[in-house]
């Protein structure tokens, strides 16, 4: 396997590009949309949706409360919403290169900008569902079932650590996909036991076994789901010791994304 292309300059054609990765950006929602009647309310009404589900389910049918003093449903969805825009990012990489195989093959196009893409257009549709969460524990305030947290103003922070840390990822499975095609099947499993296995249905403190804890807690993905849902609900600011935990968690994840991708970019045109 050749050197492949320096780190570095993934990053540097990633910021070269930047023009067209607004652009595909634009194509990718636009397409996304096309030819429904609510275009893109959609991005709002599926998350409303998805939260009167929860209220539902876990007011009335299944009555559940999170240590934490806040409405389940609202808890579940604050720890749901990182983890869809993640998890629908990833799996998107899985499949981004070969669906624009024949752009890489006859247009000077560098590979790197659809991952990238990917995940923007992702971050543009949690951005799009953040309106419902705020509004959501707003009226929970308003209802006295909480207070509505200041430190929301955090949350650019917290929403860059999972940027980081997604795109990172991102370019890594990307560029493996196109080599190992079971690569997809695969990450569907991976994300599935990775979500149990994150405390986005439960917390922390609700685990009775302390190894099983100890190993919850030892999950990269813990720290960024514990960052997010103390900023944007539980009105806590996360330790020093959080934000440095969550804030290596996403830069290894971009470095050796990046570093992955740039060992085989060189080959990516000719397998896809």
């Amino acid at each position: 396997m050749s050197a492949g292309t320096p780190p570095a300059g993934v990053v540097a054609s990633l910021y070269r590009h930047r023009g067209l990765v607004g652009v595909l950006v634009a194509r990718d929602l636009k397409a996304r949309y096309r030819g429904t009647f609510l275009g893109y309310l959609w991005s709002l009404l599926n998350p409303l949706l998805l939260l009167a589900v929860y209220a539902a389910v876990f007011t009335w049918v299944i009555p559940a409360r999170a240590t934490s003093n806040v409405p389940y449903p609202i808890f579940l969805f604050a720890g749901l919403l990182p983890w869809l825009f993640g998890s629908g990012a990833l799996l998107d990489s899985a499949i981004v290169l070969a669906d624009n195989g024949p752009l890489l093959r006859k247009v000077v196009c560098p590979p790197e900008v659809f991952p990238a893409v990917t995940v923007l257009s992702h971050l543009v549709h949690h951005l799009l569902a953040l309106p419902v969460l705020l509004a959501a524990t707003a009226v929970a305030a308003g209802m006295g079932l909480l207070r509505f947290p200041w430190t929301v103003v955090l949350l650019p922070f917290a929403l860059l650590l999972w940027v980081l840390a997604v795109g990172g990822l991102a370019l890594a499975v990307a560029a493996l996909a196109v080599h190992f095609r079971d690569l997809k099947d695969l990450l569907h499993n991976v994300l599935n036991l990775a979500f149990f296995a994150t405390p986005i249905i439960y917390t922390l403190d609700r685990i009775p076994v302390r190894l099983l804890r100890r190993l919850i807690e030892a999950n990269p993905v813990t720290p960024l789901i514990e960052v997010y849902r103390d900023v944007v609900l539980l009105g806590v600011v996360p330790s020093l010791l959080m934000w440095a935990w969550a804030a290596a968690v996403a830069l290894v994840f971009w470095l050796v994304g990046v570093w992955v991708f740039s060992r085989l970019r060189e080959t990516i045109a000719e397998t896809v």
